[in-house]
Order: C-alpha cells, then sequence, then structure tokens
C-alpha cells in the first residue's frame, strides 16, 4: 500500500462505505471508492470474524 500511497484509513473507507461492490474469484470483493478524483479498489475476503486485504490499488477509471 505503501508503495501506491494507499493509508489503512483509505482502505477502510474503501471496505465499510464504498461506492461501488462487486463479487470476484474465490469468495473475494471488491470494494470501490473514490477518493480525490482518484478510485480506489480493494480487494479483500471474509475470513471467519475477520477481513483479509489482499490488494489495495488506485485506478484512473472507475468501475463503471
Amino acid at each position: 500500500m505503501r508503495l501506491h500511497g494507499i493509508s489503512e484509513m483509505d482502505v477502510e473507507l474503501a471496505i465499510r462505505k464504498s461506492e461501488y461492490l462487486a463479487s470476484s474469484a474465490e469468495g473475494r470483493f471488491n470494494a470501490w471508492v473514490e477518493i480525490s478524483g482518484k478510485f480506489l479498489r480493494v480487494t479483500y475476503k471474509e475470513e471467519g470474524d475477520r477481513l483479509l486485504v489482499i490488494t489495495a490499488v488506485k485506478k484512473k477509471k472507475g468501475w463503471g
């Protein structure tokens, strides 16, 4: 996440208040949120009572 300038707060925001949420392969989810004119995609999966973040990447284009 440091490589892409993404904070833990940004990741939490994407998961808790995603603007778009889509299921992905192997029981994963992609949570999208727009932050400062860029789109953040967080891929995560649920493991029991916790969430495991797989990736967090900023994109120029969003989910649409």
